[in-house]
């Protein structure tokens, strides 16, 4: 039987698999195998095994990507979207899960992540974009274009849909965590149906960010964005961050204003993960009431029922699992950076004040702080 495994993996390496069958059996059969006689393999055929699994899980990946490029290409337009766009880790990757009940669509997966999407940093993106509504951009427009039209295509972007996704679909869902301070130039600029802004908690967002892989660790002060050259009070609150916790707070403030300050009525549909967790079935209905699409709902609530595929196991559970991650000290640097922004409906609660969030006074509420018209600072309840 280890005779047999070890001309099996050999023969493997030796051809570097290309081909789909090839693929499929160095990522998967290579692993069963082993792992199915795992008392009987030595430690040598064991990491030849390792090396076979990595192979042919590259090879996979890499004929996956060709195969879908095709299917995918100039098969869609900006009305034959669907835009889902958060602050990174919000449970976007989970949504768009339960997105996948939708007939006939797939999910492209974050096409601004500059580092796996090296087109987007030749447009001109940076990690958090902003553009002016009124403004033109025309290669951030080419680039966006292209993206609706279903032509940028990487293992990275493709990650989230299956070849026969890709073949069937005549929807294509695009995800993005880095497009939030660019969405209302997006809507100005594309007639793209109403796209779904899913807010949560900054305190969960911040302690699943600081339990996860990545640079999260290492965050910087963010830049100063030049819609905030307007707003003296924000300018100050930005220069007084200090420390990992208050500087990922700002990011997540800055990330909210350019939507939340749009006058109404919105042009996309908020939603937040408190609502999706506790409410789905009615938070569901509304975002597929303003797509205007019949849905399945059970199907789409049984996709929630599913973990993402980027959770991991430090990652931060329900509503008010932040709780048992953040002490009080971060908690407090957390929803007093943020007010210094203006966003009071998120508190020590695990749910937000829904009132304030969904008010039709928000937007000019959350001006009027930044021009010193209102104090930014309240007392966190």
């Amino acid at each position: 039987m280890v005779l047999s495994i070890w001309t099996f993996l050999q023969v493997g390496l030796l051809l570097r698999p290309s081909t789909a069958l090839s693929s499929i059996l160095f990522s998967e059969q290579v692993r069963t195998v082993v792992n199915g006689y795992s008392r009987f393999v030595p430690k040598k055929l064991k990491a030849l095994a390792s090396k076979a699994y990595v192979a042919g899980r590259s090879a996979a990946q890499a004929f996956k990507e060709l195969a879908i490029t095709p299917c995918l290409a100039g098969r869609f337009n900006e009305n034959s979207v669907l835009v889902l766009t958060s602050s990174p880790r919000s449970g976007s990757t989970w949504l768009g899960n339960a997105f996948g009940s939708i007939p006939n669509t797939c999910i492209l997966f974050e096409p601004l992540q500059l580092t796996y999407v090296p087109e987007a940093k030749a447009a001109g993106f940076s990690w958090r974009t902003f553009v002016h509504p009124e403004n033109e951009w025309p290669e951030g427009e080419a680039f966006l274009r292209r993206v609706f039209e279903g032509r940028v295509v990487n293992r990275w972007t493709c990650r989230e849909m299956s070849l026969l996704e890709a073949c069937r679909a005549t929807t294509m869902i695009i995800k993005f965590v880095r497009a939030n301070r660019l969405l209302p130039w997006m809507c100005q600029t594309f007639p793209i149906r109403s796209p779904v802004l899913l807010i949560r908690h900054p305190c969960a967002v911040i302690a699943s960010q600081l339990n996860s892989p990545g640079w999260w660790g290492m965050a910087m002060r963010p830049e100063s964005p030049p819609y905030i050259a307007n707003y003296p009070l924000f300018e100050a609150a930005l220069s007084k961050t200090q420390g990992i916790e208050e500087y990922l707070a700002a990011s997540w403030a800055l990330d909210q204003l350019p939507p939340l300050m749009y006058e109404p009525p919105l042009p996309w549909t908020v939603v937040t993960y408190e609502e999706l967790f506790l409410k789905p079935a009615a938070t569901l209905a509304k975002i597929f009431q303003a797509w205007k699409l019949d849905i399945d709902l059970d199907e789409a609530l049984s996709r929630l029922k599913k973990p993402s595929s980027v959770v991991y196991k430090s990652g931060v559970s329900g509503i008010d699992g932040w709780k048992k991650r953040l002490t009080e000290a971060q908690v407090e640097k957390i929803l007093h950076t943020i007010e210094g922004f203006g966003l009071r409906f998120y508190t020590r609660h695990a749910e937000p004040d829904y009132e304030t969030l969904y008010s039709e006074r928000l937007a000019g509420q959350i001006r009027e702080t930044g021009k010193g018209r209102l104090p930014a600072q309240v007392k966190v309840s």
